[in-house]
């Protein structure tokens, strides 16, 4: 078993059992900056004011405390904080997803999570947040801003994306204080029901596509059945992107490579630009367009007087 899973598992459970940890970085272990959370604070504080929600109304949950850091930025008379590990005496040693408030009233969560593999673990926190909570502020991994299958945008019950924005890399550290480079997203969702109420309005933000440009197939040859996905595609694509990769002042940036056999470990996305059944030739006019937008056009031609 992968060891994503065991942790994501013995989380579930409570802990129960004592796994080995390799590293921090093997099992999601890192806090947030304080300066990053007064970031993500200020941000939930302004989408609150702008629409006219009474904060003075809500208790604030911080539902994974770690180091304290978005729980020592909220009302000290209205805040709940909850760890698996005993912190102090204000905060709740258990599990979130075993909690309950006690007292009916309004109530904001706002946080760090653990993500779990493929971010299954935040998705469960804020599926298990809908049965108390009006909104939910959380930093978390880039698999919810995608719009393929399967991610866990597409499978948050009751609320609707209000807010979303990516955090820079250099937003965390681990325990130890040692700074670290993760990929996240600070969102803020709204339960559907204040919408239907019209108590808060806005108009959710169409998504943009490209999908009349080009179309992005994910490639991969292991020599097996199971391990090669889009065979017919691997050598007709015009160009070629890794799988894992992203840019950072620590790691090379992403490139691009020109044929399959190219790409490392034989598997990342091919991406294939496409041309329209007129005389225009999208390849053309993209690469064109890309140019100008840079600043690099011809020198305009007087064609004489009017």
């Amino acid at each position: 078993m992968p060891d994503e899973y065991k942790h994501d598992l013995n989380f579930l459970l409570g802990n129960k059992y004592t796994l080995e940890k390799e590293n921090y970085r093997s099992h999601n272990e890192f806090f947030t900056k304080k300066e990053s959370a007064k970031y993500c604070y200020k941000k939930l504080m302004d989408f609150l004011n702008q629409h006219n929600i009474d904060v003075g109304e809500y208790v604030f949950i911080e539902p994974s405390c770690g180091d304290l850091s978005f729980y020592d930025l909220m009302p000290k008379n209205s805040r709940i904080g909850i760890d698996l590990t005993y912190k102090n005496k204000e905060i709740l040693c258990e599990n979130f997803l075993n909690f309950t408030p006690k007292k009916e009233g309004k109530y904001l969560i706002l946080g760090n999570p653990p993500f779990g593999l493929r971010g299954n673990l935040a998705l469960r926190f804020i599926n298990h947040a809908y049965h108390f909570a009006d909104f939910i502020a959380f930093i978390l991994p880039p698999l919810f801003d995608s719009d393929g299958k399967g991610s866990p945008k597409k499978r948050v019950r009751g609320y609707t994306l209000a807010y979303s924005e990516k955090l820079p890399l250099n937003s965390f550290i681990y325990p130890n204080g040692k700074e670290v480079e993760v990929a996240t997203l600070f969102q803020i969702w709204v339960k559907n029901t204040l919408l239907e109420q019209n108590i808060l309005k806005f108009k959710a933000k169409k998504a943009k596509t490209c999908k009349n440009f080009i179309k992005i197939y994910s490639l991969s040859d292991g020599g097996t059945p199971s391990s090669t996905r889009n065979k017919a595609m691997l050598y007709k694509c015009d160009l070629y992107l890794p799988s894992t990769c992203f840019h950072s002042k620590n790691k090379p940036q992403m490139k691009s490579y020109e044929n399959f056999e190219s790409l490392p470990h034989r598997r990342g996305y091919g991406v294939v630009i496409l041309s329209t059944n007129s005389s225009l030739n999208l390849r053309s006019s993209l690469i064109e367009k890309a140019l100008i937008e840079q600043g690099i056009y011809d020198e305009s031609e007087t064609n004489g007087s009017l």
